[in-house]
Order: C-alpha cells, then sequence, then structure tokens
C-alpha cells in the first residue's frame, strides 16, 4: 500500500509487456503493481519502502505540478530555497542535493519513463498530463537506478499508447488568480499493431505578490506548456517498440523578497519613498530589475522489449536537450545595485540502458544491465549594476562574463537477484559497478564597456573521476499474502562534482551510503486494510551539502563536502476501506537527519566562539572562521510530517455519482540555512480538497477544487548578506497562497 493509491480500485494499475491490457488493483487496493524493482510486482510483495499515488489520485488532488508529490507521500520535500529553474529538488528522508550550479546532480534520481534525468534543470513531468502513476523510492536505489540514488529515487510512469483503442480526453481547470490548468490526450489506433497516444497541457497562474513599480508583474508568475507523443508498434508478439518525442516551455518569476532591512543606511535610504517598507508581513517586491527563468525541454527516446522465451531483453535509448535563460535583480532594491545578473544554458544528456529480466514467479529472479550516461553543460553568467553610482562605471563580478562548461561521462554494469530459500522465505542480492567522469571548465572575459571589477576570477580546466562498487543484501519472508517481512543493507555511490557556483571552482567528493532497513507490510479484514511500517538507518559519507557564504558579494550557495551525516527514523503508512463508497489514508514519519561530522560557513551574526572546535571559531594560525555543525538538523528537513487523506464516491442515480476528496499534509518546522535562527521555516499544514459530480464511468465530470484552502503562509528566510548587512530576504512559493476554482472534464 502506498498512501491513497492504495485506496483506489484503479489508482495505480500498471502496463503489462503486452502493452494492451493493465493490471488493476483489486476491490480492496491490495494488488497495486509497481515497477520498483524494474519488474512488475505488487507493491505489498516489493521489499523496500514504496508509495505509489497515481494519475487519478493527482488529479483529484487539485495539485498540479510533479513537484507537489511532497504533499502526498511520506517523508519527501522539496526545495523551498530554490524552485526547478533555481536548481532546486527533492529531499527524500531529508536528504538531497540543492544546488544553483547546473552542471551539479541531485542525490534523489528522477526518472520519467524508465529514463534518469540527470540534467539539474530538467523541469521533468512539470504538467502532470496522461500520468500513470508516480513512484516513491525511499532510501539509496543505486544497484539498479544508478545516477543520482543514493538518497531515493522518484519514478514517473506515463500511459502508454493502447492498442485497438480510440479515446479522447479533455480536462479544464479555472481559477484564483487566472489560474488555468488544460490537458488533453488522444489515442488513435493505427492498425491491428500500431498506436499513437498524444498528450498535451497548459499550465498557468498569475503571481500572489506584486512588484510594487511594475503591478504588472508578480513573484510567483507561473506558464508551463507542453506536448508527449508515443507511437507504439508491435511487429510480432514477442517485440514491441515504443517512440516517444516530447516538448516543453517553461517560464517563472521565482525572486526573493526582503524580509527585513538591516544596518546599511545608504541600502535602507532607498525605500524611502515608499509609505509602506519591507518587513515581516509585507508580500511586495521592490526591485526595479526582473527575476525570471524560462526553459524549453526537446526529448526523444526508443524502448525496445524483445520476449527470449520468457526472458524479458529491455533497450533505452534517450536524449534530451535544454535551454535556460535566467535574469536576477540581486539587490532585490528599486536602486540599480546589482539588477544586471543574467544568465544562461544549453544541456544535453544521451543515456543507453540494456536490461535482461528473467522470468517471474521462478525460484531464481534476476535483472541484469548495462548502463552509459552522458551530459554536457555549457553556460555563461555575467552580473553587473550600477552600484548606486558611486564608481562612474557599472560594477561587475568576476571581471567579467563567466563561461562555464562541465561534462559528465558514467559507465555502469548492474545486476539483483532474488533467491527463494523455500517458499515463503528469499535472499535478496544485488551489485553495481559505477565509473563516473567529470570535467569542468571556467573562462572568464571582459565586457565589451567599462566596468570596475569586483573580484577576479581565475580560468579553470580540471577533471575528476570516481568509481565505485556498491550492492545491497537482504532478506524477505512472506508467510502469507497479507504479511511481508524485510530486512536490507544498501550501500550507494554518488559521483564526485566540480562546482563553479560565483565563477569560483571547486572539486567536490563523491557521496557514499551505507544503510540498513526493516519493514513489514500487512494486510487485513480481507484486504480491507493495509499497515505497513518502516524503520531506517543510513549513514552518509562525504556528503555533498550546500553552504551559504555571506562573505562574497554578491553573497551565494556552493557545494561543498560534509564529512558524515546520519538519518534515521520510522515511516508508516496506512489506509482503509471504511465502506464501499468511504476510503481513508494516513502516513507519517520521524526523521532524525542530522550532521555528524561538519565543517561549514558561520551564519550571519553568529557568535565567535573561544574554544576551537565549537561553535563559529577562527582556525588556528589563520584569520579563517568556520562552524562546527555537527548535531545540526540538515535543512528543508523536518523531524515529524504526515499526510491524511479521505476519498468518497457515492452513486446518485441514473449513472451519475457525488466525489468529494480532501488532503491534509503538515510538517515540522526546519532550517532554510544551517544553524541560523533567523533562517527558520516554521511548521505548517496545506489543507486540499476537490468536489464534483458526473457520469460514474468517468465520462464527463464538474467540481470545485481548492489548493490551501486556509491560506497557510509559509516561506524559506535567509540572510541579505553584504547588499542588505543584517537584512534577510525569503522565498515565497506559489503554494503558500490559496487558490479556489472549477473543473470540468469528459472523454469520448
Amino acid at each position: 500500500m502506498g498512501s491513497l493509491a492504495a485506496m483506489l480500485p484503479d489508482a495505480a494499475s500498471a502496463q503489462t509487456t503486452s502493452d494492451n491490457a493493465s493490471v488493476a488493483t483489486s476491490e480492496t487496493g491490495n494488488d497495486i503493481v509497481v515497477t520498483a524493482t524494474r519488474r512488475e510486482q505488487r507493491l505489498q510483495d516489493v521489499p523496500l519502502a514504496v508509495t505509489a499515488v497515481s494519475g487519478q489520485a493527482l488529479e483529484q488532488s487539485g495539485l498540479k505540478e510533479v513537484t507537489d508529490i511532497q504533499y502526498l507521500a511520506p517523508n519527501i520535500t522539496f526545495s523551498s530555497t530554490n524552485p526547478v529553474s533555481n536548481g532546486g529538488g527533492y529531499q527524500i528522508r531529508g536528504i538531497g542535493t540543492q544546488s544553483y550550479d547546473s552542471g551539479v546532480e541531485q542525490t534523489v534520481g528522477l526518472v520519467i519513463d524508465g529514463v534518469v534525468i540527470g540534467l539539474s534543470r530538467d523541469p521533468g513531468a512539470t504538467g502532470f498530463s496522461d500520468i500513470e502513476r508516480v513512484e516513491v523510492l525511499r532510501g539509496p536505489q543505486g544497484t539498479l537506478f544508478g545516477k543520482n540514488s543514493s538518497a531515493g529515487v522518484i519514478q514517473v510512469i506515463s500511459r502508454k499508447p493502447r492498442l485497438g483503442e480510440s479515446t479522447m480526453d479533455f480536462s479544464l481547470r479555472l481559477g484564483e488568480r487566472n489560474d488555468r490548468v488544460a490537458q488533453a490526450t488522444a489515442n488513435v489506433p493505427l492498425g491491428d499493431r500500431l498506436a499513437l497516444r498524444v498528450s498535451g497541457f497548459a499550465n498557468a497562474q498569475d503571481g500572489a505578490i506584486p512588484y510594487v513599480l511594475d503591478p504588472a508583474r508578480a513573484v510567483g508568475d507561473r506558464r508551463n506548456n507542453g506536448v508527449r507523443a508515443k507511437l507504439l508498434w508491435r511487429p510480432t508478439d514477442t517485440l514491441s517498440l515504443l517512440v516517444s518525442g516530447e516538448y516543453q516551455t517553461g517560464f517563472a518569476r521565482d525572486a526573493s523578497i526582503i524580509e527585513s532591512l538591516g544596518t546599511s543606511t545608504l541600502y535602507n535610504s532607498q525605500f524611502a519613498r515608499f509609505r509602506e517598507k519591507p518587513g515581516p508581513d509585507v508580500y511586495k517586491s521592490y526591485m526595479d530589475g526582473d527575476w525570471t527563468a524560462a526553459n524549453t525541454l526537446r526529448a526523444t527516446s526508443l524502448e525496445a522489449n524483445l520476449d527470449l522465451g520468457g526472458h524479458m531483453l529491455t533497450s533505452i535509448t534517450a536524449y534530451r536537450q535544454l535551454q535556460l535563460t535566467q535574469r536576477a535583480d540581486l539587490d532585490g532594491s528599486p536602486a540599480d545595485i546589482f539588477n544586471n545578473s543574467i544568465s544562461g544554458l544549453d544541456s544535453n544528456q544521451f543515456t543507453q540502458e540494456l536490461r535482461l529480466s528473467s522470468p517471474a514467479a521462478q525460484r531464481l529472479e534476476y535483472v541484469l544491465g548495462l548502463y552509459y550516461y552522458r551530459t554536457e553543460n555549457a553556460g555563461w553568467t555575467t552580473q553587473y549594476g550600477n552600484y548606486y553610482g558611486l564608481y562612474g562605471a557599472p560594477v561587475v563580478v568576476g571581471g567579467g562574463r563567466r563561461d562555464q562548461a562541465s561534462n559528465v561521462r558514467s559507465l555502469a554494469a548492474f545486476g539483483n537477484a532474488t533467491f527463494a530459500l523455500a517458499e515463503t522465505l528469499k535472499v535478496i542480492g544485488g551489485l553495481r559497478y559505477t565509473n563516473d567522469r567529470n570535467r569542468g571548465t571556467l573562462v572568464v572575459t571582459k565586457l565589451p564597456f567599462p566596468a570596475v571589477p569586483l573580484g577576479t576570477l581565475v580560468n579553470y580546466d580540471g577533471t575528476v573521476e570516481a568509481d565505485n562498487v556498491s550492492g545491497k543484501v537482504g532478506l524477505q519472508f512472506e508467510p502469507s499474502r497479507d504479511l511481508m517481512l524485510y530486512a536490507t543493507y544498501t550501500t550507494g555511490f554518488k559521483g564526485p562534482a566540480i562546482d563553479g557556483t560565483g565563477g569560483i571552482i571547486r572539486k567536490v567528493r563523491p557521496e557514499t551510503v551505507k544503510s540498513y532497513e526493516v519493514g513489514a507490510k500487512t494486510a487485513f479484514l480481507d484486504g480491507r486494510g493495509t499497515f505497513n511500517l518502516t524503520l531506517y538507518w543510513s549513514n552518509f559519507r562525504d556528503f555533498q551539502a550546500q553552504t551559504f557564504d555571506t562573505t562574497i558579494t554578491p553573497p551565494a550557495f556552493y557545494l561543498s563536502n560534509a564529512g558524515m551525516l546520519r538519518a534515521r527514523g520510522v515511516e508508516l503508512e496506512t489506509g482503509f476501506r471504511l465502506t464501499d463508497a468511504l476510503r481513508i489514508s494516513a502516513s507519517g514519519a520521524y526523521n532524525d537527519s542530522t550532521f555528524q561530522d561538519y565543517l561549514g560557513q558561520c551564519y550571519p551574526g553568529q557568535p565567535v566562539s573561544a574554544v576551537v572546535g565549537i561553535g563559529c571559531y577562527t582556525v588556528p594560525g589563520t584569520t579563517t572562521r568556520v562552524a562546527n555543525y555537527r548535531g545540526f538538523r540538515l535543512p528543508n528537513a523536518p523531524e515529524w510530517s504526515y499526510v491524511l487523506r479521505a476519498d468518497y464516491k457515492q452513486p446518485t442515480g441514473n449513472g451519475n455519482a457525488l466525489d468529494a476528496g480532501v488532503n491534509w499534509a503538515w510538517r515540522d518546522d526546519t532550517q532554510a540555512v544551517i544553524g541560523d535562527p533567523k533562517a527558520r521555516i516554521d511548521a505548517y499544514g496545506l489543507l486540499n480538497g476537490t468536489i464534483g459530480f458526473g457520469a460514474q464511468d468517468g465520462k464527463w465530470r464538474v467540481g470545485v477544487y481548492a489548493r490551501n484552502l486556509l491560506d497557510q503562509r509559509f516561506y524559506a528566510p535567509y540572510s541579505a548578506g553584504t547588499l542588505n548587512p543584517g537584512g534577510y530576504v525569503r522565498i515565497v512559493m506559489p503554494e503558500a497562497f490559496r487558490t479556489i476554482g472549477g473543473t470540468v472534464s469528459f472523454r469520448l
């Protein structure tokens, strides 16, 4: 059982190798099928912590972006300090890499239709268009998924074409602040062995935080559009070919806003003309520039499946290309201090995976594979401004334009197997060999106009390389269909990195993890209820952690290695069908993710300790100050979190039905920046819900939806640094404001 998915009769049906039939859940939701082990398997039989959320559940939740999965599955968050366009990423069990550098990969892997997404700014499946289900795999998944999965994997599976079926689906949502979501899908048979499926989406909403100097703009403005086409061909009963093509565009305004002014008289004086000054309860942007990100994604893939007499040979070849342009007014004020932070990125990735799966339901089951991965990132940045006009010419960070490139190549061979020692007892084993190479370059050129350099950066050309053998061993005990116990020990690996944030090149060592997990998956009352429990303990060494440096202008996050961190906790997922019409589910987690060995930047205003090794102290023989963060919780890693869900569907006669759903997601307080008490994200809960009326068979429906019904404001504060010394800014995500609207859908 995952969460809501386990409670819905058709919540997480999975496409079988026939490409046309689906494995439906039972009336109790006890037969959900997932592909968390790279083969179709009943979720209750999978010996790892997995949550499956169906496309239907996503639609009924009223949420609209794939990052909103954090409000439906336990122990997962998405960066509160930077969205996808700025390098934000997922965190599972408190663990995840947050980096503004486009060449640095994530610790939580994102997999779309079997393709590992390695581009850090890739929007993935932004629009929820035609999604079959989303699987959240918690804990290291390096044996089978490899790249970027030392903390877990988010796996998105979209629907495949269906042979012999002609269907069309359309849905439209309209709500507050011009919230609009349009989705359409058509499945077209092109003969007995050929079918085409085309889906598209258009999402948009106006932001809730206006620009004071330009009310036509607002922080939180969003526009996302995309189309995906899939062509399925089955030339024989044993061979299927699936060709996919995708195109997406996205636009966002994701500026930080000023939470408080600091001690600079010159900076503060820029706000004298405004009756309402920046402050804790003021949700306005005072910048005189703009802060935007626009991306374009093109992707294609070929998946081939060949049945070799029970063995399945799978090949997935994929190419993705991403272009991104960004602009930021770094000072956030109505003055031209650093108004022009302009950057561009052109990146691409090519992956090839070859996988052989043994027949199911055998004493020995295995998956063997080879993997090739390559990414190329070419980006440029210029950061300059008038700096109050004090120098008579623009001031430029780093001395000019910075051109950076990052090229990553990864090779891997892997295998995973289970062997039945007895009818109820299996042993689990897996290995993966990985070789990663990362090359980074930096070239600085002068701007084509007179400028005063703020610091001078040195050109760089370097390579880091590492190889690793990671693995998994465990036992699985299943005395009955309603009870499964397991225990596993897993190791994981994330390759070395070259971080170039702010134009300063830093080599970052590989990240490794050793993780222990025990769990129980149970069903009761003839499957009407499920109760799943997981306990875990993971030790990460050389974790690739983000540090916020306020000693440079402008302040910047950069990547470094933490000596060691520990994540341990308990996860609970349960669900129950109270009546044929009412289903409820609940999930929760206690998570203790703390640094065990980490020296980082002192946070602004941190008291200097006279004792070396305690708090913020001066390194003996130098003037350098560092902070010992041993025992501190990771940023954006709540200690407690839970999700409650209820779904109701009652026939009203004449083939119609009334439906309603409500979802409450709560998380404990956490930190936006490690250690800084002023960079605290308060605990908050979000209430989302839907109510509708329509045909029982889904042919049509009208309804109302609400996101953040209680209008719960939450944000991530962090120090403004040298531009506004002593002051703080905050990132406020769009879901921090209530949205209510209506929806209509129909199916032909």
